[in-house]
């Protein structure tokens, strides 16, 4: 009687397994080779996605908590046109080719200017974006803005590389 239970409960287990076929040629249509045209669309969407995705500002700023504001204008598009000027993002480019992300900058101020600006926080579409943030780190270690950027503060402010 044992015997006929194993051969029927075997039997029953190998009808349930008839699935596998389908299964492969999931994973084959899967593998299918992309255009390159198409992966660069795939991969711009996901770097929008990351960039969406980021925390602003504001939210940074919420997150530390009180002694830190939103930098100006002015001062984003300073540090922005300082981070620009540096080697930085091209070399994680030539790591990923597709690299984008978004970088939250710390940058303190007292009544003679900027005495530290560095990376506060980022989000990258890969571990490339590493590379950028040390990068940069090194770079911003030599920018200094002036008093008229703000009050005796810390601030943060966001720059998007894409």
């Amino acid at each position: 009687m044992n015997v006929k239970r194993v051969l029927v409960l075997s039997m029953l287990a190998l009808a349930a397994c008839g699935g596998d076929k389908k299964k492969e040629a999931e994973d084959a249509a899967a593998t299918k080779q992309v255009s390159p045209d198409e992966y660069r669309k795939k991969q711009q969407a996901f770097a929008d996605s990351v960039i969406n995705a980021a925390s602003s500002s504001k939210a940074v700023v919420e997150k530390l908590g009180k002694g830190y504001e939103v930098g100006g204008v002015r001062m984003r598009d300073t540090v922005s046109t300082l981070a620009a000027k540096t080697t930085c993002f091209q070399n994680g480019r030539n790591a990923d080719p597709y690299l984008a992300g978004t970088v939250s900058f710390f940058a303190h101020m007292n009544v003679t200017g900027s005495d530290v600006i560095y990376v506060q926080e980022s989000k990258w579409t890969s571990q490339a974006g590493n590379i950028v943030d040390a990068c940069l780190n090194e770079a911003s270690r030599q920018w200094k803005l002036d008093g008229t950027f703000g009050a005796p503060n810390a601030y943060i402010v966001q720059v998007q590389f894409k």
